[in-house]
């Protein structure tokens, strides 16, 4: 199979020849032009010849007055303006068409971070609380917010086969903020369904953040494909594939590899294959540290190409 055939296939839980494989890295590009961004993405998909690329966005997002902080709950108001001027979108679709242009084959997964997560990338984790103590100006935010990612969607429907959406909220863990069911389904889930729904055609691929996850909170959401820690966290790999909803993603313990030998990365991924039966998209369970041997990376494309024993 060529490499988009593949990726696309496997994203439906069809049979593949051999389960696509990806990775990532933070390269740590708010600051970079898009050429710079794009450049580092395409000699990392030639190095290691991944199946997908998953296009990294760490432009942040603009705010009304270039505030960086939050010290009122009206100051949250700042985030999500239809009245400014989004060069944080207009940089990231600049890389994707770049990557594209050099990468004609290559099925591109653009990141997308929840409305909920821009809000606390853009301000700081001291909006958490705002958002608790008044819900009011929580859905007047993140409703803004959805809207300018839909926006950015539809402009970048023809430039990436998938996307990856990171979601927040969902886990018992420090990643989770304190947030309560009841918080998540009243002004977190109705904007990332919002989000997801805007991507309808593409392949949707759910990030859920953290440890301790609570996977019914997100088990309505309109996506293909399941990323998670599956390494530190419930449910398992088995339990995802095995329920047929979504596609499972990982294979890869993105917290031991950075010290493991090539063989532990080898035996790590073909265990995740098994559990699976091959139905899955083989990928670390979260973003690899920047410091992650290149041969650690290079097993794990070897580990997803080797026969299935």
């Amino acid at each position: 199979m060529e490499k988009m055939e593949r990726f696309l296939t496997a994203a439906r839980g069809e049979k593949v020849d051999t389960p696509p494989v990806g990775c990532w890295i933070h390269f740590g590009s708010a600051l970079w032009e898009p050429e710079l961004a794009a450049k580092v993405h395409i000699e990392f998909q030639n190095e290691y010849d991944w199946d997908y690329l998953k296009v990294m966005d760490d432009y942040r997002f603009p705010t009304a007055g270039n505030i960086s902080e939050a010290n009122d709950p009206s100051d949250l108001k700042a985030v999500g303006s239809p009245d400014l001027v989004y060069e944080n979108f207009d940089k990231q679709k600049e890389v994707l068409k770049l990557i594209r242009a050099a990468l004609p084959g290559v099925p591109l997964v653009d990141t997308v971070f929840s409305p909920f997560q821009t809000v606390i990338r853009t301000l700081g984790d001291t909006v958490v609380q705002m958002f608790k103590d008044n819900p009011d100006i929580a859905h007047e935010v993140l409703g803004n917010v959805s809207d300018r990612l839909v926006e950015f969607l539809n402009d970048t429907k023809d430039l990436a086969e998938g996307i990856h959406y990171s979601v927040n909220g969902a886990s018992a863990d420090w990643h989770g903020w304190g947030v309560t069911q009841q918080e998540f389904e009243d002004w977190i889930a109705p904007y990332d369904k919002k989000v997801l729904d805007a991507a309808a055609g593409r392949v949707r691929i759910m990030h859920v953040h953290g440890y301790d996850l609570t996977p019914t909170w997100v088990d309505e959401y309109p996506v293909e494909v399941m990323s998670w820690s599956h390494n530190q966290s419930q449910p398992t790999l088995e339990e995802v594939a095995g329920a047929g909803k979504f596609v499972p993603m990982g294979g890869l313990n993105e917290v031991g590899a950075l010290y493991w030998p090539p063989s532990k990365v080898l035996a790590n991924v073909m265990e995740s294959r098994r559990k699976t039966g091959d139905k899955i998209i083989v990928a670390p369970g979260c973003t690899v540290h920047s410091d992650t041997p290149p041969s650690i990376l290079k097993a794990l494309v070897s580990a997803a190409r080797m026969p299935l024993s």
